[in-house]
């Protein structure tokens, strides 16, 4: 069972009996839309406990108030290994879930432990929050950004349009979409540079499935929201830095954090970045469609 994220293969191997590999938002990403530049091999495990391991916890967090399905996260790193331990709360299936990532052999190994033995266990292999937490692992790890934002292709152009919640992203891909433009995702970009070109693709969702697609980036703009149509294009820091506010990271030293700086700024200085006050009518889309770059 292979999927394909931008530039990376997930080779799912046979996992035993008890755990049933299940794709829901992963089940359309059998097709390749780049070039592949690694296949990591993955596999599933039962275990009573948390294995033991040599990682440390560098980073934690939890779900946002509210959640269906309340959990814990920490990433934790040694060397040339990172790990994800997620503890839920209440999953009917699984307390933990813990993996490890091996970014020399290309290998991720994760132990799942069940609420109780005797019934099997049936995943998407990205599950939520796990398959959130390991592409945002591996979208770093191969020099990828992923962004919250929506993303259109109209007519070969892409757009992107990035904001804090609730700002006005799905409300602008609607509105693209009702004028004949592919809405590509309205939530979370990955974006991946084939050759000196930067591409928006959409990723494997939760609790939807969509199939893979991808554009090139041409276009970059910063949402708010006001009472008139307002377009003004960025420069310099002041563009790459309000873009970079909008992305899904989990840095914790200095070195995440400049590798990362060093792609935005690719990003900045190949793609034009608009601030974009807008209202939500068809008037925004024809205004956009007028800027020259």
């Amino acid at each position: 069972m292979v999927f394909y994220l931008p530039g990376i293969n997930l080779e799912f191997l046979s996992p035993p009996s008890d755990i049933r590999l299940q794709p829901f938002g992963t089940s359309l990403y059998t097709t390749k839309l780049t070039a592949s530049e690694v296949t990591y091999h993955c596999t599933f495990f039962l275990g009573d406990i948390v294995p033991e391991h040599q990682l440390s916890g560098v980073l934690s967090g939890e779900s946002f108030e509210g959640a269906e399905i309340p959990y814990r996260w920490q990433i934790l790193r040694k060397g040339k290994q990172s790990g994800i331990h997620i503890t839920f709360f209440e999953d009917l299936q699984f307390s933990e879930a813990f993996c490890v990532i091996d970014f020399q052999d290309h290998t991720i190994q994760t132990t799942l432990v069940p609420k109780e033995y005797g019934s099997t266990i049936s995943i998407d292999p990205l599950f939520q929050p796990y398959g959130s937490i390991l592409m945002v692992v591996l979208s770093h790890h191969h020099n990828d950004v992923l962004i919250h934002s929506s993303g259109v292709s109209d007519q070969g152009t892409g757009r992107l349009f990035t904001a804090v919640s609730g700002t006005g992203k799905s409300t602008m891909a609607g509105l693209w979409e009702n004028a004949g433009a592919e809405v590509i995702n309205d939530d979370r970009l990955w974006l991946h540079k084939t050759g000196d070109k930067w591409h928006i693709f959409n990723t494997p969702m939760p609790y939807y499935a969509q199939k893979p697609a991808m554009v090139p980036l041409n276009e970059i703009f910063l949402l708010r929201q006001s009472p008139v149509n307002e377009i003004r294009r960025l420069s310099g820091a002041n563009a790459a830095m309000r873009f970079m506010a909008n992305g899904i990271q989990h840095f914790y030293d200095k070195e995440m954090t400049g590798r990362h700086l060093d792609r935005v700024l690719d990003i900045a200085a190949q793609v034009p970045i608009y601030d974009c006050g807008f209202k939500p009518t068809e008037d925004i889309v024809e205004e956009i469609l007028k800027l020259k770059g």
